[in-house]
C-alpha cells in the first residue's frame, strides 16, 4: 500500500510539473495512441519477414496536429521532418528514407480512424521528393463511455 502511495504522489509530482501547454489532450493522446499500434506493426512485420535490423527511428512528415508527440515512442526515436530540417536528415541517411504521413483524424462510415502511410522517400533536390507507397496501417477508434478508445487495427499494401 504504501510503494501505492508513492508511485501515485511521484507521478502526480511529476504530472503537475508538466507545463499546460505541452500536457497530451485527448486528441493528442489518440495520435499517440496510433503510433503506438504502428510500431506493434512494423516490429511484429520485422520479426517475421526480415533478416535486417529494424532501425530505431521513425521520420514522421511534421502537421500541427502532431506537435505534442513525444520524441520516443516504445524504444523508437520519433523524428518529426519538416522544410526546416528535411535536407539535413536526409543528407545523413544517404537521400532515402521511410517517411511516415499520419493523416488527421476522421470519421468514415461512424467510425473514427487515423491513416499511417509509410513512403519509401528519396529527396532528389531541395524541391523534389519522390515518394513510393508500400502498404498502410488504419487504426480505428471507438467512441465508448465519452472517450475515444482503440478498437482495431488493419493493415494492407500493394
Amino acid at each position: 500500500m504504501f510503494g501505492f502511495l508513492m508511485s501515485f504522489l511521484t507521478y502526480s509530482q511529476e504530472n503537475e510539473s508538466i507545463p499546460e501547454y505541452l500536457k497530451l489532450t485527448e486528441t493528442d493522446s489518440v495520435y499517440l495512441k496510433a503510433m503506438e499500434k504502428y510500431i506493434i506493426e512494423i516490429d511484429s512485420f520485422y520479426n517475421k519477414y526480415s533478416q535486417n535490423k529494424q532501425p530505431k527511428q521513425i521520420y514522421i512528415q511534421y502537421e500541427n496536429y502532431l506537435s505534442k508527440l513525444p520524441n520516443r515512442i516504445n524504444g523508437y526515436e520519433i523524428i518529426k521532418l519538416g522544410l526546416a530540417n528535411r535536407q539535413e536528415y536526409f543528407r545523413k541517411n544517404k537521400n532515402r528514407l521511410r517517411l511516415v504521413e499520419i493523416a488527421p483524424l476522421t470519421i468514415k462510415d461512424g467510425r473514427f480512424q487515423i491513416i499511417l502511410t509509410p513512403y519509401f522517400a528519396k529527396l532528389k533536390s531541395k524541391k523534389k521528393l519522390d515518394l513510393a507507397l508500400s502498404d498502410w496501417t488504419i487504426v480505428f477508434f471507438e467512441f465508448k463511455n465519452g472517450k475515444l478508445i482503440h478498437a482495431e487495427t488493419e493493415n494492407g499494401g500493394i
